[in-house]
């Protein structure tokens, strides 16, 4: 998730319903080549297995963002069941 420059928030959304919470999330990825090896090297991660995804940054990128949608909690937002379990 790609954090703004004022490190107190992120390009992130939330989709929330009453009842059910959280129905999508829709967070930028991070795409600053310098902020993702700088976070592998925090992790203590070697930087070669990720040498082609670096590179897909390194050499131009644009934003890319995408969703997550919760299947369990749409169905408890259509039928009005308290408990998918």
């Amino acid at each position: 998730m790609r954090a703004n420059d004022d490190g107190k928030t992120v390009a992130a959304m939330d989709v929330l319903v009453p009842k059910v919470g959280e129905l999508i999330r829709g967070p930028q990825r991070e795409d600053r080549l310098e902020v993702l090896e700088a976070r592998l090297k925090e992790q203590g991660m070697p930087l070669e297995p990720y040498s082609g995804y670096l590179d897909l940054r390194r050499y131009g990128s644009v934003p890319h963002s995408g969703f997550g949608l919760g299947i369990e909690r749409i169905i408890l937002l259509a039928t009005g069941m308290e408990n998918i379990r």
